[in-house]
């Protein structure tokens, strides 16, 4: 058996089949090739109420496949005021390059983060649309810092360091961080010291150290058991850091236990027919804790050697289960699962018996009124198959294939039961599926697989749709209160095509790339309550609209907010 592959807590939880199955719900938001670039955003950037010269702003398109590029780059003027021209009709994070400040409109954060910054507002942009008024107001952000040692208070290197936010009642922050860039920062250095700053004033719990039965450590070191601020293994004896605007918090020091020894666990995978090995098998783990139902997987699509031999180590003390999963790149078996537990020692051993799946083949067409474009792009697609499994509730029943420059794919190692085939690309334009068809017969529910018998001659019908819903939130009789969240999405009758949509900082949102028919669109408001974990919701609306290629449909929501009797 070749040696144990050692891996981090995050390695290989995306692999390339995930990160291109995308499914015919969803739709990718593609800006307009032929829109001119004269559009822009402006506005005013304060810190503490006063203007600020010199800050560097950039806007981030949502649309674009690199959403960590700018598209368009300034800094504000003597008086604060800033402008991004140049820009074509799409959805924009616009930012405050200024890890060191935070926003001061708390409670307003977007519910999607490109990156890291001090402030943001999105904006939905039209095509030649001058939005101005966009101000981003700033105040100096917090410090965390303190020095982590071990049992023998020497330096605790190179760990990470976890904090999380509270609310003023003791709860977890709904809000939350926003994604920080420099994970650096989170990482003791050769002294055991650490320092975040750039945090928002308020209530924070500091950690470092791994949770036992929580997959893999940090490092095949061995891990620590996972200390709270100060010297506290249980969190709710964990002291709260408080932290205001323009502070710092020093001191914050946390003295670890000894290293705990981490394990590895071994085995083989072999068909359930013959007991023959089954080389290549992808192979992946979940934590399976005894008392609960629901599996998390923490590492996925490793191959098996050419004896069907597998290993993982690095492992903390806990239950796992191993299965095949052909799901994750590729593969023609599945199997359930295999549980087993790290007590005190390696497990080995491990026999996971899969059996072959079966297949969906047939071809990819391009649709008759598509672009021409698309025919040439077919080698850069990719189909996939997902769908529930009933005998295992909590284990997906999926797999994915490339398409041939022919047309042609054929995913395997599917269980049998009924799965929905969907469409991803390696691209910000993405086709759609007009149809499904076999023997004639056009599936809009999908297939249904029965046991030892495979689909073939599938024809899956896709095109470039040009069409477009935009539309607008009103807020009447009140002020949406922070926290409130907002749910915009449309449905194609008579499919299950669809898509969703955010609304950005003045209340418009717009859905691109839709296939002509008539749409349904729904909006969903959540309140908040004030109640820790608690939301009321508001009726839902609905309307109806047409889509054409290259049209744009308009919607309009109104919400009041006036208060009703009988309580807010």
């Amino acid at each position: 058996m070749p040696s144990l592959t050692r891996v981090r807590r995050f390695s290989f939880l995306l692999t390339a089949g995930v990160v291109f199955c995308f499914t015919v719900n969803a739709r990718a938001q593609s800006p307009d090739p032929k829109a001119k670039a004269t559009a822009s955003i402006s506005g005013r950037v304060t810190i503490d109420g006063k203007a600020a010269p010199g800050v560097p702003i950039a806007a981030f398109s949502a649309e674009s496949p690199n959403r960590r590029v700018a598209v368009a780059r300034t800094a504000t003027d003597n008086d604060g005021n800033y402008r991004l021209s140049g820009l074509t009709a799409s959805q924009y994070q616009v930012v405050s390059l200024t890890p060191n400040l935070v926003t001061a409109e708390r409670g307003s954060e977007q519910p999607y983060s490109l990156v890291y910054v001090g402030s943001s507002k999105n904006i939905v942009l039209a095509a030649s649309e001058e939005v101005g008024d966009i101000d981003l107001k700033l105040v100096r952000g917090g410090v965390i810092t303190g020095r982590v040692t071990d049992a023998d208070n020497k330096p605790a290197i190179e760990q990470h360091v976890s904090i999380q936010l509270f609310d003023e009642n003791g709860n977890p922050s709904r809000t939350g961080l926003a994604p920080i860039s420099n994970g650096q920062m989170f990482q003791t250095d050769d002294r055991g010291i650490y320092r975040i700053y750039g945090l928002p004033a308020g209530h924070y719990k500091v950690s470092v150290g791994n949770e036992p039965g929580g997959g893999l450590a940090s490092n095949g070191r061995g891990y620590y058991q996972r200390t709270f601020y100060p010297d506290a293994t249980d969190t709710v004896k964990a002291k709260m850091v408080e932290v205001s605007e323009g502070s710092e918090a020093t001191g914050i020091d946390i003295q670890l236990g000894h290293r705990a020894e981490t394990f590895s666990a071994a085995g083989r995978v072999v068909d359930a027919d013959t007991g023959q090995p089954i080389p290549g098998a992808r192979v992946a783990f979940l934590i399976a804790p005894q008392d609960s139902s629901r599996y998390s997987p923490f590492f996925s699509g490793q191959p098996a050697g050419a004896r069907g031999e597998f290993g993982i180590d690095g492992l903390s003390p806990g239950r796992y289960a191993v299965y095949v999963a052909p799901q994750y790149d590729g593969g023609n078996s599945y199997s359930d699962p295999v549980h087993f537990e790290i007590i005190d020692s390696d497990v080995s051993g491990l026999e996971v018996k899969a059996v072959r799946g079966l297949s969906i083949s047939g071809s990819v067409i391009v649709d008759s009124g598509a672009p021409n474009d698309l025919l040439a792009q077919l080698k850069q697609l990719r189909i996939s198959a997902y769908g529930s499994n009933s005998s295992s509730p909590q284990f997906n029943n999926g797999g994915s294939s490339l398409v041939g420059p022919d047309g042609s794919f054929q995913i395997n190692g599917l269980r049998p039961g009924r799965v929905t085939l969907g469409l991803g690309a390696a691209a910000a334009r993405r086709p759609s599926i007009v149809r499904i068809e076999h023997e004639g017969v056009v599936l809009t529910q999908g297939f249904e697989l029965q046991t030892g018998q495979s689909i073939s001659g599938v024809r899956v019908v896709i095109t470039y749709g040009a069409g477009t819903i935009r539309g607008t939130v009103r807020f009447e009789g009140g002020t949406p209160p922070p926290g409130m969240r907002t749910f915009v999405r449309c449905n194609r009758e008579g499919t299950r095509e669809g898509a969703g949509a955010q609304l950005d900082s003045r209340g418009h949102f717009v859905i691109n790339g839709l296939t002509p028919g008539s749409y349904d669109v729904y909006l969903q408001v959540m309140l908040p309550t004030g109640r820790p974990g608690s939301e009321r919701p508001l009726p839902p609306q609905k309307q109806s609209v047409s889509v054409a290629n290259d049209s744009e449909a308009q919607v309009e929501f109104v919400i009041d907010l006036a208060p009703k009797g009988g309580g807010p």
